[in-house]
């Protein structure tokens, strides 16, 4: 049986997978009894664990792993105990410190081992092509874990007895958590994997390392990705997307809430501000309604006075509306200036009184008269 503690020390960390069809030119052709398979297994960032991969020793023992005569298999979903899909052939650290594994599977191979899902090459490799399995994960073992903030050994947390007991030489801090390390600043608790050894890498769905996974949008993996993002994570997230400057990426989540709240409160101030302002342009827009109404009546009124029956009021009405409102005004002046020189101010009239009515019957008092005079 292996070593607990063996087992232990195993971590999981997330890559990306190619063939020659998918963009790996230079891997070797497949023949009648090899397929070829490239994985970008690690690399030096920094990664969901809050650890980073020595790049000087453990992925320089990576690739003498990868590389050596036995190479490292290739499982399915970490098994405790498998034989794998197949072995790696050669391996390439890049000068970005990205650790790139082939791995040759034989064709026309059946699987009777539980621990792989599929049971033929063949199923294995066209899954892979169509990007239904299309991360994988790497496990090691031996490694020294050292914080980098107090460079000390970080405590380890075992399935089997909870975490290392604490002691002057282990580290003290908790990774992930931010700590003030007396210049001011809160620093992020991480710790850096040396010396460590690569004893295989698997296909899983779902890696921790994003630097290294395919970026494959998919429902449960954007899910996933949200469930296991770090405070750090999403204060860029939000600094990024929301464009509010004032977020800083060593922020902690309740000074980024803060930050939230007064801008916020800015916004609505300014949306309060806004609706007064729109309400103050509607009332402009009804007094330029009835301004320029006015200004179109006094034309019309204006042009019967300066041309009479010749002014055509119901096409200046129509071409009086469309009018900028300086024109309107001048058109107005205009027909003023003419009215008023056809029909001057004061009385252009003369008196006349119609003559009174012809007498065609005497009245009581001339009868009076005429009865005295004979």
């Amino acid at each position: 049986m292996e070593d607990l503690r063996y087992v232990q020390d195993l971590r999981y960390f997330p890559g990306i997978i190619q063939t020659r069809a998918m963009g790996a030119d230079d891997l070797p052709e497949d023949d009648d009894e090899i397929y070829w398979l490239r994985i970008l297994s690690t690399n030096a960032e920094l990664d969901r664990h809050n650890s980073i991969m020595d790049p000087e020793t453990t992925l320089k023992n990576f690739e003498a792993d990868a590389k050596s005569e036995l190479g490292v298999v290739l499982n399915d979903h970490h098994p405790y105990r498998s034989f794998g899909y197949g072995r790696s052939r050669n391996a390439t650290l890049s000068n970005k410190n990205e650790l790139f594994i082939d791995f040759a599977i034989p064709k026309d191979f059946e699987y009777d081992d539980p621990a792989c899902r599929f049971k033929t090459s063949e199923k294995l490799m066209r899954a892979i092509e169509l990007q239904l399995v299309n991360q994988a994960s790497i496990e090691f073992f031996g490694a020294r874990e050292i914080c980098n903030l107090c460079q000390l050994p970080i405590r380890r947390y075992s399935w089997y007895s909870d975490w290392e007991p604490q002691t002057d030489e282990k580290c003290t801090h908790k990774m992930g958590k931010k700590y003030d390390m007396g210049n001011g600043k809160m620093e992020l608790a991480t710790y850096t994997v040396y010396d460590a050894r690569l004893k295989g890498v698997s296909l899983v769905e779902f890696g921790s390392n994003r630097n290294t996974a395919i970026e494959k949008k998919r429902e449960m993996r954007s899910f996933m990705e949200e469930l296991l993002m770090t405070d750090q994570e999403w204060i860029a997230q939000l600094r990024e997307k929301l464009d509010i400057p004032n977020i800083k990426s060593t922020d902690e989540p309740d000074e980024v809430i803060r930050t939230l709240e007064a801008e916020i409160s800015s916004l609505r101030e300014q949306t309060e501000t806004l609706k007064d302002e729109k309400a103050d342009l509607l009332l402009d827009a009804e007094d330029g309604k009835a301004y320029r109404k006015s200004l179109v009546d006094e034309g019309i009124k204006q042009g019967n006075r300066a041309y009479g029956d010749k002014f055509d009021e119901e096409y200046h009405r129509e071409y009086y509306a469309d009018l900028p409102i300086d024109k309107l005004e001048d058109a107005v002046k205009h027909n003023k200036e003419l009215g008023d020189a056809a029909l001057p101010a004061g009385r252009s009239t003369t008196n006349t009184h119609e003559p009174q009515p012809e007498k065609t019957r005497a009245s009581i008092r001339d009868r009076k008269r005429r009865g005295r005079r004979r």
